[in-house]
């Protein structure tokens, strides 16, 4: 029974080793003048951090607004459809994300259990290009951006 155990140890941990890396992960930064927004204006700067770690992937989202401001938003990246907390966000507290397929996804962001916007991710040129479309349908402030990312 023992050798049986290590054996199907050892093809799992071969499998998993052998498993491609979601190809998410990495540093983007975002390309401000292949990206639209609506309204305006757009932020001076903003990099997208994906990192594995052993609960799945971590997003550090950095961004310096038209006026100088910094901030940074956490979030855990999981595709399971659930709501997970976002960290420095102004306008959701969390985050549900579902996966497309491999260089697809969608996102739903709540407050105070109320949706209040969605995106939808798109990896494309072969992983090195990422657009995220953004909507927050707020009937005050509507937002409706394309953010253009490029692979660091």
């Amino acid at each position: 029974m023992a050798c049986k155990t290590a054996v199907l140890t050892a093809v799992l941990g071969t499998l998993m080793a052998a498993a491609p890396a979601d190809p998410i992960l990495g540093t983007w930064k975002l390309n401000i003048s292949r990206s639209k927004f609506n309204p305006g204006p757009p932020p001076r700067s903003q990099t997208r951090t994906y990192t594995a770690t052993p609960e799945g992937i971590q997003v550090t989202m950095r961004t310096v607004d038209a006026d100088g401001h910094s901030s940074t938003i956490e979030f855990p990246d999981r595709y399971d459809g659930r709501d997970y907390p976002i960290i420095g966000s102004e306008i959701a507290e969390t985050l549900a994300l579902v996966r497309i397929n491999d260089h697809m996804a969608e996102a739903t962001m709540k407050h105070a259990g109320t949706v209040v916007a969605t995106a939808r991710r798109v990896i494309t040129d072969v992983g090195k290009t990422l657009v995220i479309s953004f909507s927050q349908p707020d009937p005050e402030r509507p937002v409706d951006n394309e953010y253009v990312y490029e692979r660091q």
